[in-house]
C-alpha cells in the first residue's frame, strides 16, 4: 500500500473488516465492564454530550475504532478534524452524543485506543519524514512486535502515519529467521523448504547475519534478505556487495534503529527499513473527553511535565 503515491488516497478505514472491528470492540468493552456498572447509577441515562480534546501534539489516528466503540453503545460521534490531521494542542477534535451512562462506559476504552493509535501514527510520521529528509525513498516499515490483541489498531496506526505495516501475520510472508535456519540445518535447506511452502503466492525473506549468509539465501531463491543488527558502516557495503551479485533481491535493514539514528541506515542499496520501536516504544498521545452543558464546552487545562 503506497500512501505516498500521486492521486487521491482512499479511506484507510476501508481496510478494517466490519465483523472483526465489531468483535474487537466487544472484547474491549467486556474487559472493562464484564459485570455490574455501578457508576451508571450516578450518571443516569439522560441525553448528554462531550467534547474530545487533544492535549498533546502529534498525528490523529484511530477514528474507525473510536467510532465503533461508541456506535456499539448507541452514541454518535461528529469529527471536527479528519484522520491523519496534525494536532496542535489544545485542539477540539470531536463531539460525542448519547445517553450519559453509555457515553461514560465507552470513554476510557475509546481514549485508550485513540491515544495509542495516534502515538504510533505520530512515530511513523516522524520516521518517514526523517527518511525523506535524508533523501531516501525506500519503505519505512513496522514489524510483528505488536501488542497481543491490539495488532489491528497498531498496524492501522502505521499506515495513517505513512509507514508500511510489513506482514500482518505469519501468513503474509514466509520469513526465515535465525532459529528457522538452525532448525532446518542451514540457510540453503531452510530457504528451499520456505520456497516450497510459499509456492507462487508468497515471497520468501531470510534473516542473515553476514554477507556469506545473504549470498547463500539469494542463491537458494530468497526474494528479500533481512540484514539484522548490522551497524551502518557494515550494513551499506554488505548490501552493495549483495546487490552487485543479485540486483533483483530486496534488502531490508532492521535492529537497533531509532528515530535519532534512522538516517544512518538510509542508503542506495537498502529497500526497506523496519523499526520495532514504532509499535513498541511510541508514546501515547494525550486526549480527554469532557461532558458539557449545552451552553458551553470548557477547554481543558494542560499540565506540562
Amino acid at each position: 500500500l503506497d500512501l505516498e503515491a500521486d492521486g487521491p488516497v482512499p479511506s484507510l478505514a476501508l481496510l478494517l473488516p466490519p465483523v472483526t472491528l465489531a468483535a474487537l470492540v466487544d472484547s474491549w468493552l467486556r474487559e472493562d465492564c464484564p459485570g455490574l456498572n455501578y457508576a451508571a447509577l450516578v450518571s443516569g441515562a439522560g441525553p448528554s454530550q462531550a467534547v474530545l480534546w487533544a492535549k498533546s501534539p502529534g498525528v490523529l489516528a484511530g477514528q474507525p475504532f473510536f467510532d465503533a466503540i461508541f456506535t456499539q453503545l448507541n452514541c454518535q460521534v461528529s469529527w471536527f478534524l479528519p484522520e491523519g490531521s496534525k494536532l496542535v494542542p489544545v485542539a477540539r477534535v470531536a463531539e460525542v452524543r448519547g445517553p450519559a451512562h453509555c457515553l461514560l462506559l465507552g470513554e476510557r476504552v475509546a481514549l485508550n485506543t485513540l491515544a495509542r493509535c495516534s502515538g504510533i501514527a505520530s512515530a511513523a510520521t516522524a520516521a518517514v519524514e526523517a527518511a525523506r529528509g535524508a533523501g531516501w525513498t525506500g519503505h519505512v516499515a513496522g514489524t510483528r512486535k505488536t501488542t497481543p490483541g491490539f495488532r489491528l489498531v497498531e498496524k492501522y496506526g502505521l499506515l495513517v502515519g505513512g509507514a508500511a505495516s510489513h506482514r500482518y501475520d505469519l501468513g503474509g510472508l514466509v520469513m526465515v529467521k535465525d532459529n528457522h535456519v538452525v532448525a532446518a540445518g542451514g540457510v540453503e535447506k531452510a530457504v528451499r523448504a520456505a520456497r516450497q511452502a510459499a509456492d507462487f503466492a508468497l515471497k520468501v525473506e531470510v534473516e542473515c547475519s553476514s554477507l556469506q549468509e545473504a549470498v547463500q539465501a539469494a542463491e537458494a531463491g530468497a526474494d528479500l534478505v533481512l540484514l539484522d543488527n548490522f551497524k551502518p558502516k557494515e550494513l551499506h557495503p554488505t548490501a552493495a556487495a549483495l546487490k552487485a551479485q543479485f540486483p533483483s533481491v530486496a534488502v531490508e535493514a532492521s535492529g537497533g534503529i531509532t528515530l535519532d539514528n534512522l538516517p544512518q541506515f538510509c542508503g542506495p542499496h537498502i529497500d526497506v527499513i523496519s523499526m520495532g520501536m514504532l509499535t513498541q516504544a511510541a508514546p501515547a498521545l494525550d486526549f480527554s473527553l469532557k461532558l458539557f452543558a449545552k451552553e458551553a464546552a470548557p477547554v481543558p487545562k494542560i499540565h506540562w511535565s
